[in-house]
Order: C-alpha cells, then structure tokens, then sequence
C-alpha cells in the first residue's frame, strides 16, 4: 500500500488540489500530514479530499481551535495534537509503525528509539531521506512552493521503500 507524506500546505490550494490529484491518481487513500495547514480553509479542502488524514500541527497553525472544528466535520480527518509516537498515541498502517512531527529535533530522537519503521517530520520545508538502522526518518518537503520546489513523498508499506515527488 502506499500512503502519501505531506506537509508545510502554508494556504496554497492550488498546490493542495493539484497534490490531492495526483496522489488519487495512484490510487493512494491514505495521507500523513506533518503539520503547517496555517488557515482553517486548508483543513476544509482536505477533508472534502475524502482522503484517510493523520495529522499533527505545526507553527503556524494559528487557528487551532477553528481547525479543530472544521476537522471534526470530516470523519476521515484525525488530528493527533503535538506529535504520534508514544503509548499513547500510535499509528500503524499495514504493519508499518510511523512516527509523526513537525519537527526535526523531536523527529531525529524518535527515529532513534527504534519503536518505529518511519518517522515523518516537515518546517525546514526541504525534502530529506535518511536510514537509521531499518528506520527511515522522511521529511516530504513543503507542499507550498515557497523556499524551493513544492514536493511531497510516497511511502510503500510493502517495498517500505519512499520517493520525493515535485509538483
């Protein structure tokens, strides 16, 4: 299976549609979403996106309390808070164990534990892939084009292998 890695949206819809497109085209359902959505219309494209949505905030999420509401509109749509990876807050997808920050500090020290298969991380808004023992730490760049190439990642559950993909 594979799932999609998204983050740093910073309002651009065009971006997001064109993204969302693409990503339905491959038949992919399941979207990881690093943080940064920023306005609360950026919660509301993704949830009518019908995508299955695992989310963390970022930043510059500033509305929190209105991007929560909107989120609780669409069933697809988890919000996780700060971060996923502990007791208490796990993701796995298809036997994969996925680790999820915004940031890259809190994101290298997960990927360290070896709790997880994947740790997904976003804010520098620059793509990176790196392997840590049979972990992979994965930052998909920034979905809004603003410091470099708007670009994403695909992660594959069964090859558990990834790509950075450009809009």
């Amino acid at each position: 299976m594979e799932i999609a890695i998204f983050s740093d949206i910073h309002d651009n819809l065009k971006n997001l549609e064109l993204a969302i497109d693409q990503i339905k085209a491959r038949g992919i359902n399941k979207l990881i979403y690093c943080g940064d959505f920023c306005a609360p219309f950026v919660m509301k494209q993704l949830g009518q996106s019908g995508l299955e949505i695992h989310a963390v905030w970022g930043n510059n999420d500033g509305d929190r309390f209105k991007l929560t509401q909107i989120a609780a509109q669409f069933p697809s749509i988890k919000l996780y808070g700060e971060y996923i990876g502990d007791e208490d807050c796990l993701l796995e997808i298809d036997g994969v164990k996925i680790g999820v920050s915004h940031y890259h500090f809190y994101a290298k020290t997960m990927v360290k534990t070896g709790w997880f298969d994947v740790v997904c991380f976003g804010h520098s808004h620059k793509s990176h892939k790196q392997k840590f023992g049979n972990a992979l730490l994965i930052n998909p760049g920034e979905i809004a084009g603003i410091f470099g190439p708007a670009t994403y990642a695909i992660y594959d559950t069964q090859l558990r292998g990834s790509e950075i993909i450009t809009l």
